[in-house]
This record gives structure tokens, C-alpha cells and sequence, in this order.
């Protein structure tokens, strides 16, 4: 397999978890996007749309931490910061939050 093949199928796994969380069955999007970054862990995307599965299903930690790891792969990517931002506010860490 291929990177362009792994990278093809991550994609794949991100439509999937998008329709999962276009539908509210955020466990399902959250494993959809998991076997995304399995896949291919130099997309930011993946990461944040994961955090706003976790966000979604209550687990304001694990979206922190996906919010901080799109971050780290694209720090010049503003959505990064807005999906750590409503973690910590949801963590009622709000002088972070700023």
C-alpha cells in the first residue's frame, strides 16, 4: 500500500466520520476519524473534526488534546485554536481559553 493509497483512504474514513457526525452518532464519527489519523496523522482536519466529535459527546479532554495535536500539525490553521478554545471553555478553563 501505497502513501498516496493510505492518504486516499484516510480521506474516505474523514467522509464517513463527517456523515457520522452530520447524523449525531458521534462514537461511530470518533471511529471513523481515529482510523483516518491511523492512517494519515500529517492532517490537521482529521484531528479537529475528532475534537468536535469528542466536544459533541461530552469528552471536553479528548477534544483538548485533538485540538492541541491539529495544532501541532498545522499552526497556522485558526480552526485548530477555535476547536482548544471551546474545549477549554467547556473545561471552564477560561482564563486559558483566551
Amino acid at each position: 500500500v501505497t502513501m498516496a493509497d493510505q492518504k486516499a483512504q484516510a480521506l474516505e474514513w474523514k467522509a464517513k466520520g463527517n456523515e457520522f457526525l452530520k447524523a449525531k452518532d458521534f462514537a461511530q464519527a470518533i471511529d471513523a476519524y481515529t482510523k483516518a489519523i491511523e492512517l494519515d496523522a500529517t492532517n490537521h482536519v482529521f484531528f479537529s473534526n475528532r475534537s468536535a466529535a469528542y466536544l459533541s459527546q461530552g469528552e471536553a479532554d479528548k477534544a483538548l488534546a485533538d485540538g492541541e495535536a491539529c495544532i501541532k500539525v498545522n499552526p497556522t490553521w485558526a480552526k485548530g485554536y477555535s476547536r482548544k478554545g471551546a474545549a477549554l471553555q467547556s473545561l471552564k478553563r477560561f482564563d486559558e481559553a483566551i
